[in-house]
């Protein structure tokens, strides 16, 4: 049997339970088959709860996904990546890369275990709506992210009728072709939207360690913000920032830190005597007990350090602890809780959606980006007059998006979304938004299940 479908298949078939009750604890070794394991609600739900460490594991959000999506942008110096580095940051399409696979792999499977949730609803009671809302968020999540990766963005054709990643809607073990990106952006809403009607309001433990209605809206923002749909980018980012439930941190160093943060939306959490997210991200920037692959080339670390007063430049950079080298210090810590989205990306989007829409959005638009510049700068010495222009704003937004963002996975998707909304180029390095080698290849074992699975283009960027 081909690897894809290997993969698929252990994620449907051997999994674990366990009376454990703390949350995102990882159950003990043991496998059972689904009439044994899966019997109750209970049972549905521990195999539900699976789905937070899937997510925050080292080959997606616990590192993977930023560091693909960080290699295929323009910050940093590329003669120091070797192997499946080298490649995804020469963005010329290749089907070798055990790290784009482990990647993709990873982001089926959290979609399998969704589906699997879904298929034993008749489990569930009195848990229903929370087990059911967090299936749909995290498929919607992978989905997403997949997409991005392996598809040219939304608007690189008039309809959106451009391949996108397989749908895997149900328990379906056989290879599915490609849908268009039109598909799978609905697909991506349909789920997103209906976890928004399901989950809880509020958690339990107050850090949002546990999927609510808001983590729903806020990837509803993100979605709706790749799309350049900036009516309902501001629409859903507005209803995250007015519940009041999360609020701005006053400095730089808790967003990555162990629970500090009152900007986490989804929070995957540090437990020390289990599950401890990730592992990769810190392999990869962590700076302060050796050198990292992850060096910015002198032309970045000069723009998000241009202004002197800029308080990120201590609390995110260095040139000292190993000298010669501009380095990120975001990740430093041995160990820290994993924001998959938080606060101040919700009003870096609600700032340019508002801007973009205008009206009395554009008032609301000037006060985010300037709450975002007054933390940054220590005081209002930057901050955009209360008549600015939306252009002005927009612009803002943009540029603090970048220095905000920085190490977390966001520059490539800017690149492809402005150059979607406008033909601009933005890109440092000088390729095209729409290059081949902007988006990564399907892995091998695609084609080899399926002679008929189309690829994506073999070629580069430069």
């Amino acid at each position: 049997m081909k690897q894809f479908i290997k993969i698929t298949l252990l994620a449907l078939l051997v999994f674990n339970i366990s009376s454990c009750k703390k949350f995102l604890e990882r159950p003990p070794e043991g496998q059972l088959n689904e009439e044994q394991a899966l019997k109750t609600e209970a049972d549905l739900q521990a195999f539900s709860n699976g789905i937070y460490t899937l997510l925050a594991d080292a080959a997606f959000y616990g590192g993977r996904l930023q560091i693909m999506n960080e290699l295929l942008g323009d910050q940093y110096r590329g003669e120091f990546f070797t192997g499946d580095y080298s490649e995804i940051y020469k963005r010329q399409n290749s089907i070798f890369g055990g790290t784009r696979d482990g990647f993709y792999s990873k982001g089926y499977e959290i979609i399998a275990r969704a589906n699997k949730v879904l298929a034993r609803l008749d489990l569930a009671t009195s848990q229903r709506n929370l087990i059911e809302g967090e299936a749909k968020l995290f498929r919607g999540i992978a989905n997403f992210e997949l997409v991005r990766l392996f598809a040219q963005p939304w608007g690189y054709s008039a309809d959106n009728s451009h391949l996108g990643i397989p749908l895997r809607t149900a328990l379906d073990l056989t290879s599915q072709p490609r849908s268009t990106v039109a598909q799978v952006y609905t697909q991506i809403i349909a789920d997103l939207s209906s976890a928004d009607a399901l989950l809880p309001d509020v958690t339990t433990n107050g850090k949002f360690y546990s999927a609510t209605k808001w983590a729903a809206k806020a990837f509803l923002a993100k979605v709706y913000f790749q799309q350049n749909d900036f009516v309902n980018a501001y629409k859903f980012a507005n209803e995250v920032i007015a519940s009041n439930k999360f609020t701005m941190d006053a400095g730089f160093s808790n967003r990555f830190s162990l629970g500090l943060s009152n900007e986490g939306i989804l929070v995957i959490a540090d437990d020390v005597n289990g599950f401890r997210p990730a592992g990769e991200l810190r392999g990869a920037f962590k700076s302060d007990a050796g050198l990292p692959n992850f060096r910015f080339t002198d032309q970045y670390y000069a723009i998000a350090t241009a202004r002197a007063s800029d308080l990120r430049k201590a609390a995110w950079y260095s040139t000292t602890l190993q000298a010669g080298f501009n380095l990120l210090t975001k990740y430093n810590l041995n160990n820290f809780a994993l924001p998959i989205v938080h606060l101040t990306e919700m009003k870096l989007i609600r700032a340019e959606a508002g801007a973009e829409t205008g009206g009395s959005n554009l008032a609301v638009a000037i006060g985010d980006i300037n709450q975002v510049m007054t933390r940054a700068y220590g005081s209002t010495a930057f901050n955009l007059p209360l008549n600015a222009s939306a252009a002005a704003v927009i612009a803002a937004a943009r540029t603090e998006r970048e220095l905000e963002l920085v190490g977390e996975g966001n520059r490539t998707q800017e690149i492809k979304r402005i150059g979607a909304r406008s033909g601009t180029n933005v890109d440092r390095r000088g390729s095209l938004w729409n290059c081949n080698g902007f988006i990564l290849q399907f892995p091998k074992a695609e084609n080899d299940a399926n002679t008929a699975f189309i690829m994506n283009i073999e070629g580069g960027c430069f």
